[in-house]
């Protein structure tokens, strides 16, 4: 398993700290998408530039345009680009069609999707590299059960590596971990940690 830290309410400088701070403890950097509206593609550059081993994710989120728009953050430096799922097939092979191009990766973020199972085999059979289940930020307190979308996804990916997201913290890890995706995103429960490096130790542990 592999630990995302999603950069969401931060500025480049701040990043570069908290980068620094943890790099050796995360696998994946995700240029979170307020990160991304607050600073633009420039901050892929940026990263790239001043972490330039490090896996980085942009968030994009992308709804059309698949193509154009993951060619601008593979061409900054990202290795992976999201898509959601809920756009059309034609924007999720676009932007598979970019990376293919540009020797990157696609994630199919599945927030907001009502036929997990169906949707999930989909996108499963564009050939997408991974495929995430994802509790709405505006709906942590009161969302899905993430273990258990998690399971469903499980169950019907036959070629895509699955990710989980949203709201994770050490004390809900637990059930997560058990079930064994291939990337668990964690933001908040380092990112307010009093001691961040402290925090991403911890959930790392938690993991394996």
């Amino acid at each position: 398993m592999k630990l995302q830290l999603a950069l969401d309410f931060v500025e480049v400088d701040e990043a570069f700290k908290i980068i620094s701070e943890v790099a050796d403890i995360i696998d994946i950097v995700e240029i979170g998408t307020p990160f991304i509206l607050r600073e633009g593609i420039q901050a892929v550059q940026d990263l790239r530039r001043a972490f330039p081993s490090i896996t980085l994710l942009a968030d994009l989120k992308i709804m059309d345009a698949g193509e154009h728009e993951a060619t601008l953050a593979f061409q900054a430096g990202a290795d992976i680009v999201t898509v959601l799922g809920v756009a059309h097939d034609a924007t999720i092979q676009a932007t598979l069609s970019a990376a293919s191009r540009c020797g990157g990766e696609v994630m199919v973020d599945m927030i907001a999707v009502q036929g997990l199972e169906t949707r999930g085999a989909e996108v499963d059979r564009m050939g997408v590299h991974y495929v995430c289940v994802h509790t709405a930020f505006d709906r942590e307190t009161g969302g899905r059960h993430s273990p258990a979308d998690l399971a469903i996804l499980k169950q019907v990916l036959q070629h895509a590596q699955p990710a989980v997201a949203g709201g994770i913290a050490l004390d809900t890890l637990g059930p997560i971990a058990a079930l064994h995706p291939a990337i668990v995103v964690v933001g908040g429960a380092i990112m307010k940690a009093r001691d961040r490096r402290r925090a991403a130790l911890q959930i790392k542990k938690g993991m394996q």
